[in-house]
């Protein structure tokens, strides 16, 4: 067995989010130390008491090197017992980076996560990512949208609009930026005669500004059932790129970021499976 390999795939776990659980990392182990052309484990993630993801991660051998790849998970989010409401998106993985796990929890709520992404030709750029529920690739993935800079988003002058608590400190200012970037739905304070009210608010780019809400339910509103939207017959722009098992790596179009913080730890339950998807 490579032990640098899995010392290197299990940070790529917990770069992507998925934590220093132990037992993923044994039942990893355990399947790298088989020497399988490929395997897959599964995990499930509790965000609350009717939210959670089901995640299917990959992992193949290279056909050159005696190296394990961490390619691609597929997350499911399921809210509820009503399965017409449950969402999954494929998230490929290039050189250890990727979507986190929380960020593709965000994607699927149908919110837009800001990422630093690197295209094929190895330009580096700016944008913010939101799935279209109303189209699926040939891959069966949602289609990704993309905002890029000269879309004309800028989330700093957008907020600056409102009377927000937690921008009059630099450090709370910060955290926000950094929150709503991620995708999350965060708490704030407006101020209104004298007055905080607790409010939620989450990045909007496609209309240039931030969506407003009293509480968490009625930001969970726009999860209602959708219409079985329409698969278009042309490869999908992807962040990762398309599905392809014979895809070379460095072709994927990577994204760089920092270790995702404040992420809720998966592994209620694990298992490992020998190359087939569920």
């Amino acid at each position: 067995m490579n032990s640098e390999n899995l010392e290197f795939l299990q940070d790529n776990l917990k770069y992507l989010g998925f934590g220093d659980k132990l037992l993923l990392n044994q039942q990893l182990e355990e399947q790298v130390t088989k020497e399988l052309k490929d395997f897959v484990l599964e995990t499930e993630v509790f965000y609350d008491d009717e939210t959670k993801m089901e995640i299917v991660l990959h992992f193949r051998r290279s056909d050159q090197l005696d190296m394990y790849f961490f390619n691609k998970y597929e997350a499911l989010l399921r809210r509820g017992d009503d399965p017409e409401t449950d969402r999954t998106q494929t998230f490929y993985i290039s050189k250890g980076t990727g979507i986190t796990l929380k960020e593709a929890f965000n994607l699927l709520q149908g919110r837009a996560v800001n990422k630093d992404l690197t295209n094929v030709e190895g330009e580096k750029y700016n944008a913010w990512l939101q799935l279209n529920f109303e189209e699926i690739d040939i891959n069966h993935n949602y289609k990704v949208r993309q905002f890029s800079k000269q879309y004309g988003y800028d989330l700093e002058k957008v907020l600056e609009k409102y009377p927000i608590r937690e921008l009059q400190l630099e450090e709370s200012k910060i955290l926000l930026f950094k929150a709503l970037k991620r995708g999350n739905l965060q708490p704030v304070h407006f101020l209104k005669a004298n007055k905080a009210e607790k409010m939620f608010v989450e990045a909007c780019p496609q209309f240039k500004t931030i969506n407003i809400y009293t509480s968490v339910a009625k930001a969970m509103q726009k999860l209602a059932k959708r219409p079985a939207p329409d698969v278009k017959r042309e490869v999908p722009e992807h962040p990762g790129g398309p599905e392809s098992e014979e895809r070379k790596e460095e072709e994927a179009v990577t994204l760089e970021e920092g270790v995702e913080e404040g992420i809720e730890i998966p592994v209620e339950k694990s298992a490992a499976k020998k190359g087939s998807r569920r």
